[in-house]
């Protein structure tokens, strides 16, 4: 009578077990709708640089990855795209003349966010609702139109192991003699925008800039790196995420990454959907897909980061690491960059500066 009595116990518990685990891998009421929604939607049109998030192929792999896990079949068509600002600025074009979105989702940081959503031109999405417990409401941003995806550490010093005179830690370090002629910076002033507000290094930003453009050998992208590893140029900064040198590290390049102790950035890319996207549905369905730890994963593979906030994060130990250090991170988003607009006159000027102009 015992062994029946544990045996009934036992076989109740699993039964109870396997409901909550079959219950756990339902979707909530809210993406089952965007499920079905999708499923009519086939085709996504994505277009990014393909440096952000990875390319083609990437692409492919996430599609196969969404498509298993939702039991839909989206083909992703993968462009590669100009300057971030050029597509944000595609996209309001497009809705203003009522056309459909170059791209269904747009990937940016706070400041690209912050322009389609003050243009009114990215829509507003329940994100919480579609992954309870997993998406949290701090991760959610405009009143719901911008979604953080993964975090970046910009405004960073990039430099050659090899032929560096010394180790920087601070950015006034690479105004020091033994540097001059031997850096490079960017023709957009990467990261100016972030250091130029007035909580930040305000006016002393466009003086840095004014006593670093003599020092400049040149101006490259952040995704030049490769002209650093090669000795082209000795030091780069500021730089856009402060993750573009982890592939080329992995590659056993000799460069490495500074996190300056006079300006450390914390700052979040995001995905919005575009009110005048031509799949809307799946576009919202391939963002809540990259959010869960799966997603997550890929985006870890892809970008080299991931959203430190998640417990499963790959990044959040370097930031806990920096800070043990005594780094102490400035947190920028959609909110500050709302509140700073200073931030764009002083990235404006520092264009000017860098260039020669």
């Amino acid at each position: 009578m015992r062994r029946w009595h544990r045996a009934a116990l036992a076989g109740a518990a699993l039964v109870l077990a396997c409901s909550v685990a079959h219950a756990a891998d339902q979707p909530s009421p809210a993406l089952a709708k965007i499920i079905e929604a999708a499923k009519k939607e086939p085709k996504l049109n994505l277009e990014w640089g393909g440096g952000i998030l990875g390319g083609a192929d990437a692409l492919k792999d996430i599609a196969a990855k969404m498509n298993a896990a939702y039991g839909t079949d989206i083909a992703i068509r993968f462009t590669p795209g100009p300057s971030l600002p050029e597509i944000v600025n595609q996209v309001v074009l497009a809705n203003t003349s009522g056309s459909a979105s170059p791209t269904d989702a747009v990937i940016g940081s706070d400041q690209h966010a912050a322009d389609l959503a003050s243009k009114n031109v990215s829509m507003p999405v329940n994100w919480v609702s579609l992954l309870p417990g997993r998406i949290d409401p701090s991760s959610v941003d405009a009143e719901g139109r911008a979604i953080r995806i993964f975090t970046t550490m910009p405004g960073g010093i990039v430099y050659n192991t090899q032929l560096a005179p010394e180790k920087p830690t601070k950015l006034t370090d690479m105004l020091k003699p033994e540097w001059k002629g031997k850096i490079a910076s960017t023709p957009y002033a990467g990261s100016w925008e972030l250091l130029s507000g007035s909580d930040v290094w305000g006016q002393k930003a466009i003086d840095f800039a004014r006593q670093l453009s003599p020092q400049l050998a040149g101006l490259i992208r952040c995704s030049d790196l490769e002209r650093v590893a090669s000795g082209e140029f000795v030091g780069f900064l500021m730089d856009c995420t402060g993750r573009e040198y982890v592939e080329f590290q992995r590659k056993g390049a000799p460069i490495a990454h500074v996190i300056p102790e006079d300006f450390a950035a914390l700052r979040f890319y995001y995905f919005s959907i575009p009110k005048n996207a031509a799949a809307p549905n799946a576009a919202i369905l391939f963002v809540t897909f990259l959010e869960t730890v799966e997603g997550q994963k890929l985006v870890w593979k892809y970008a080299n980061s991931d959203l430190y906030t998640y417990p499963e994060s790959r990044i959040a130990p370097e930031i806990a690491a920096a800070k043990a250090r005594g780094i102490k991170f400035h947190n920028f988003t959609i909110q500050w960059h709302r509140d700073h607009p200073e931030g764009q006159e002083g990235v404006k000027e520092a264009v000017k500066i860098l260039s020669g102009r």
